[in-house]
C-alpha cells in the first residue's frame, strides 16, 4: 500500500517505520509481541523510541487511520496487520 502512496520509509517517522517494518515479516502480531520484536537487537536502532507501549500506540494508530494497517480486539488484546495489496 506504501507504494500506491508513492511515499517511502524514510517519508515516516522512525516509530511509524518500527511498526511498518516489524509488520511485514508478520501475518498479525499483538502489541505485546510487537513491543518484544522492537526490543531485539535487529531493530535496536530504528525502534529505540517506540519499543515504549505509548509510543507504538501512537504511531500504530496513525498508521490505521492512514489504512496502511488494522487493528482488531482479541484474545491477547489487540492485533496490529498491514494492509497488503
Amino acid at each position: 500500500m506504501i507504494d500506491s502512496f508513492r511515499l517511502t520509509m524514510s517519508d515516516f517517522s522512525k516509530n511509524i517505520q518500527c511498526v511498518l517494518r516489524i509488520l511485514e515479516n508478520a501475518d498479525s502480531l499483538t502489541t505485546a509481541e510487537i513491543l518484544e520484536i522492537a526490543h531485539t537487537e535487529d531493530y535496536a536502532e530504528l525502534c529505540s523510541d517506540c519499543a515504549g507501549g505509548d509510543t507504538f500506540v501512537a504511531a500504530a494508530n496513525q498508521l490505521v487511520a492512514d489504512g496502511l494497517i488494522t487493528k482488531k480486539f482479541g484474545k491477547g488484546g489487540y492485533r496490529w496487520q498491514l494492509i497488503k495489496d
